[in-house]
């Protein structure tokens, strides 16, 4: 069943699809890819969430070059990313992530952990995975997990004590293809004042409980901070290109972590494209690239923004002001202490976009963070609190 997601009915939009149950079974013939970049809040704690945003999100491109297209089931979780993927593609999916964990040890000395679970060894187990989507943008369909079968495969290769189930970086046979991989922005201040990445866990795990509780959040979300356009963290005045680092860290990723002949024609490179796509924006001059105008390229970016997912968790990054981030927390410290829901959030005052294309099939989407390192930092408060709710069960 390897066409089993392109065939799942899009929602067109995320709320809706919370609204009837959409979940299907994930095919028992498929498997689990969790990626997770070790130590990342220490990292983080040191200034270098740009650098853990970057390597959680690469592995992204490799699959997808493997793949051919994007359109297959990921969730971007800001210090890694976990895949749902067909048997077929296992070998050479596998060889990609054993490459990518030295590209990433090379260039940015971080360590990546990956591991694999068939989810047939899941279901034996009595686990269950649903798999939905919805339609983000014409250039990007975005999956929704749900079910226990992913805390279930986390905590398998968290604890190692099956070696079959992880990828070592002696298992690379070829090359992984970065060809997609850009970051080109800077980080994007909030026009309200503030970034707020949060994690939001329902304590009932059946799907009518879950689905109330999420729209719960979402309507009350839609209620103080309005529509989508009113709280989406990627504003379109506020989008800038970036003149440094960012520019720097995509050479040195393309030219394998070494600062050479071949790493200075890169980034001479992304500066030609980069001062032709500034000059298109701000003449209004109609350039295409492959199914780019550039002269829209700030709208690409905010309708494949990948800021709303959920995995068993909802996960958001989302703008708004200080007032209406008070009134969040309490309705959430309120849902918390009736027992509902467990959550975590970070505030900023920046947004931050990695981006993965895949140009030949008009597909993108921009991974969005809190400035900081807003969703592992959120994660952190959030398994936090869910220590000590287990430990009172």
């Amino acid at each position: 069943m390897d066409d089993f997601y392109q065939t799942l009915n899009r929602s067109k939009d995320f709320r809706s699809v919370f609204e009837g149950n959409q979940f299907l079974p994930v095919p028992e013939d498929w498997f689990l890819l969790i990626t997770d970049i070790a130590g990342s809040t220490k990292a983080i704690d040191n200034g270098r969430y740009k650098d853990v945003n970057t390597a959680g999100g690469l592995v992204a491109i490799a699959v997808a070059n493997v793949y051919g297209h994007m359109d297959f089931p990921f969730i971007f979780g800001g210090d890694g990313v976990t895949f749902l993927l067909p048997i077929t593609y296992l070998f050479p999916v596998r060889s990609a992530i054993a490459d990518t964990i030295g590209k990433i040890r090379t260039t940015f000395g971080l360590e990546m952990k990956a591991g694999i679970v068939p989810v047939q060894e899941l279901y034996k187990r009595g686990a269950n995975l649903y798999l939905s989507k919805f339609e983000a943008s014409i250039h990007y369909n975005q999956c929704l997990v749900f079910g226990n079968g992913l805390d279930l495969a986390e905590s398998w290769i968290k604890s190692e004590e099956d070696e079959s189930f992880l990828v070592r970086e002696t298992e690379k046979i070829t090359d992984a293809d970065f060809t997609g991989f850009t970051c080109r922005w800077q980080d994007i201040p909030s026009e309200k004042g503030e970034v707020i990445s949060l994690i939001v866990e329902p304590v009932q795990k059946d799907y009518e409980s879950t689905a109330k509780i999420v729209s719960r959040v979402l309507n009350f979300i839609r209620m103080e901070f309005g529509e989508e356009e009113d709280y989406h963290p990627v504003p379109l005045s506020q989008l800038e290109l970036d003149n440094g680092p960012y520019l720097q860290k995509e050479a040195l990723i393309h030219s394998g972590g070494r600062k050479g002949f071949g790493y200075y024609l890169r980034l001479a490179k992304i500066k030609f494209e980069k001062f032709a796509v500034s000059m298109a924006i701000k003449y209004k001059i109609p350039l295409k690239s492959y199914h780019y105008r550039l002269d829209k390229l700030k709208d690409y970016q905010a309708r494949s923004a990948d800021f709303r997912k959920f995995d068993g968790t909802l996960k958001m990054v989302i703008h708004g002001s200080k007032q209406s981030r008070i009134a969040l927390e309490q309705f959430l410290e309120n849902l918390e202490s009736d027992g509902l829901i467990v959550f975590g959030h970070y505030v900023s005052t920046k947004s931050l976009m990695t981006c993965i294309l895949k140009t030949g099939a008009s597909q993108e989407v921009h991974f969005v963070d809190g400035e900081g390192g807003g969703l592992t930092l959120a994660a952190k408060h959030w398994k936090k609190k869910r220590k000590i709710v287990t430990a009172n069960i």
